[in-house]
């Protein structure tokens, strides 16, 4: 009994010990490289915003965010080539050029009870 206790706990050792020594692999060339702002530049706004997509994995995330609301915000109708099925107003190139995306604004309510009301409340 106790030498398969003893074998069961070598069996086990030897099962974290797989998990955990792994040989390393080598990163893609096309992956990015993890680095934040660089503060001795001086500050600038823009370019701490645009750092955040190299600079970890939430920060990453919220860079990401960034680059999709942009592409909403600079985003009209006449960016699309006109379909077939387009009725005559959108047809019209002015008409086109003043159509823009609308933006959404979603939370959940836990969001609304802490500090993130103040941010909610200047974005609406």
């Amino acid at each position: 009994m106790v030498e398969s206790q003893h074998a069961t706990a070598r069996n086990i050792e030897d099962s974290f010990a797989k998990a955990v020594y792994v040989k390393s692999e080598g990163v893609e060339a096309s992956a990015m490289k993890v680095e934040g702002y660089d503060f001795n530049k001086g500050l600038d706004y823009e370019a701490v915003f645009a750092s955040y997509i190299s600079t970890g994995f939430q920060a990453t995330s919220l860079g990401q965010a960034i680059i999709e609301v942009n592409k909403m915000i600079k985003y009209r109708l006449s960016d699309d080539p006109i379909t077939e099925d387009e009725t005559e107003e959108f047809r019209d190139p002015v008409v086109r050029s003043n159509t823009r995306c609308t933006i959404f604004l979603g939370y959940t309510s836990n969001m609304a009870s802490c500090g993130m009301r103040e941010y909610i409340r200047y974005l609406c």
